[in-house]
């Protein structure tokens, strides 16, 4: 799978990413919010391994996949969309960036067309996910993708966005 923005693809992991997710996700800045780190060269690889084999998942569930620099292929992220809940048409997502590319939009880039996709393409009906607290810049890339805080709990804030506030944010703006 491949998709194309402005900047970026966004595409299946392989094998040859190995360094660069290591890269990011043994990074402590960059993990600091994670429950799951891939802090080893072992659960870097078993990580892609997971990713590279949801390829063949039939139908596919889960999308976590590399956002790469168009212009070089380099990956420098990654960006996760899963189905929670097919019969009640729920899908949750995160994402990860090497620290190196904060700040230049690439994670909001990325989400959004995420978005899209879950909605367009998987047919979904809600997104969701939640972040720390403590994690401003998860929050605010959440909120420039059109998703509300609908609770804050135990140092969590969760966020959701329906099919119909994405059509309406659409239709008033080019999304």
């Amino acid at each position: 799978m491949q998709i194309e923005t402005r900047r970026l693809l966004i595409r299946d992991f392989t094998a040859a990413d190995f360094d660069a997710v290591y890269a990011y996700g043994s990074d402590p800045e960059v993990v600091r919010y994670m429950v799951f780190p891939l802090s080893t060269p072992e659960s870097t690889y078993e990580h892609l391994a997971r990713c590279m084999a949801q390829v063949h998942q039939q139908p596919r569930t889960s999308y976590d996949l590399g956002v790469a620099l168009k212009a070089t292929n380099q990956v420098i992220g990654g960006i996760s969309l899963g189905v929670t809940d097919r019969h009640r048409g729920e899908g949750a997502f995160s994402y990860l960036f090497n620290r190196s590319v904060w700040g230049q939009g690439y994670a909001t880039e990325a989400l959004r067309v995420m978005v899209r996709f879950g909605f367009a393409q998987l047919a979904l009906t809600r997104l969701a996910d939640s972040c720390d607290v403590r994690n401003i810049a998860s929050a605010r890339v959440m909120e420039k993708c059109g998703f509300r805080c609908e609770a804050e709990r135990d140092g969590e804030r969760f966020y959701a966005l329906t099919v119909a506030e994405w059509q309406k944010m659409r239709h008033h703006e080019s999304f």
